[in-house]
């Protein structure tokens, strides 16, 4: 008993910490986020020595002893995967295109990456802001290509208006279309809760139909599935203004809801896409299942989300500090360690029954933190019913003593 009073001070201790970590985190993100900017803007001058802000999008460049500006820089944005692509275009008096920066993006680093070395920014120095020019896409980074160009467009936009008196900016609301895959994120999960709950005999043909459909769909169509980037996203807020695909947060609004409700997850068992892999190949060796009870694999799990929550709040790119085989194993995009940590983690289920959901995956902490909270929080609540409930009984018999006193 006093074992586990012990250990239920130190999980609340724990979850506070964590909880204001997580907000300090957010806030040093955002002061970090204004003072860079105004510094990388800075930087981006060719011809200019002083900078002077014209408005929120559009600076000026100008040299001592001339009237006229020699330069502006816009500044733009595009929704990608993750959130907002910020842009800066440097344009010279004339309307040429000089120089194109990157200033912040929320998208995954390898993404990204390939939309740089694809050499899309350099076909357009020197191309004219009043005409209308044409951006070619990069396969493989669909959405990340669309926030760039988006980005880049809208941050001519400004310096267009200011050299040339045109306007060819076009108002698209932050929050896209609803589209057949969040559709489907709400379906399979439904189907998910019904499988769970249902007695047939053929409950488990229904739960690898949903499993194979889920990895088949979310997995390597689409690679929709949630991970501690999505986490970083939804409690950051910036999907607010913006994403490129809403299916992987859907999934995990849901997941976390019913957790809240009813205190069961049934993603893990039934829709997640990595742990139908897995199944698939333990089918495929002969594999056991290990429990590790050590208190390392309890508490090394949740440090990890915990520190690649704060650095994706801090820096305001969850995406880059992400360290699930997703990527590789749906859509070989990622690091060398991605790489190394996905092959590990195929090889060792054809031996062991799911490696990585019983080690580092990120829905294990993020579980354990909204069950303990919730039992935390029904328990408060259980007490102050308790107490309130004395306290009119008290009342109660209070009143009657007095009524009985006057009676006499």
């Amino acid at each position: 008993m006093y074992s586990k009073k012990r250990s239920d001070f130190w999980k609340k201790v724990a979850s506070i910490v964590s909880v204001i970590l997580l907000l300090l985190a957010w806030y040093g993100g955002s002061t970090r986020i204004t003072d860079n900017q105004s510094g990388m803007v800075d930087q981006l001058l060719i011809k200019g020595d002083l900078l002077n802000q014209i408005d929120d999008r559009l600076y000026e460049g100008r040299i001592p002893n001339n009237l006229n500006p020699v330069e502006y820089i816009g500044l733009g944005s595009g929704i990608g995967y993750g959130g907002m692509t910020e842009v800066a275009v440097t344009v010279s008096s004339l309307g040429e295109i000089q120089r194109i920066a990157v200033l912040s993006s929320k998208d995954t680093s390898s993404y990204l990456d390939k939309v740089i070395q694809s050499n899309l920014m350099e076909k357009l120095l020197g191309e004219n802001i009043k005409s209308n020019f044409e951006i070619d896409g990069v396969s493989g980074a669909t959405i990340s290509t669309n926030a760039l160009t988006e980005a880049i467009k809208r941050a001519a936009d400004p310096v267009r208006v200011e050299l040339f008196d045109i306007n060819r900016a076009v108002n698209e609301k932050p929050i896209s279309y609803f589209r057949w895959l969040d559709l489907m994120a709400i379906v399979m999960f439904t189907m998910a809760i019904l499988v769970n709950k249902t007695r047939h005999r053929k409950k488990s043909m229904f739960n690898w139909a949903i499993m194979l459909t889920s990895m088949c769909v979310f997995g390597f169509y689409s690679s929709s599935l949630f991970s501690s980037s999505t986490m970083g996203i939804l409690i950051s807020g910036t999907w607010l203004s913006g994403l490129g695909n809403y299916t992987s947060l859907i999934l995990l609004s849901l997941v976390i809801l019913y957790i809240i409700a009813t205190n069961k997850n049934v993603y893990c068992n039934t829709l997640c896409p990595f742990g139908a892999t897995q199944e698939c190949l333990a089918k495929l060796g002969n594999t056991k299942t290990i429990s590790l009870t050590p208190v390392f694999f309890e508490w090394f799990p949740r440090g990890l989300l915990l520190v690649t929550l704060c650095l994706g709040l801090y820096y305001r790119n969850p995406a880059s500090f992400s360290y699930e085989p997703f990527g590789i194993m749906f859509g070989m995009i990622g690091s060398i360690y991605l790489f190394v940590l996905t092959t590990v983690t195929i090889v060792t289920s054809l031996v062991v029954k799911r490696p990585w959901c019983r080690t580092l995956c990120p829905m294990n902490p993020m579980t354990d933190f909204i069950r303990f909270n919730r039992q935390w929080f029904k328990s408060m609540l259980n007490k102050h019913l308790a107490k309130r409930e004395i306290m009119e009984a008290n009342q109660m018999a209070d009143a009657a003593v007095k009524s009985n006193e006057v009676s006499k």
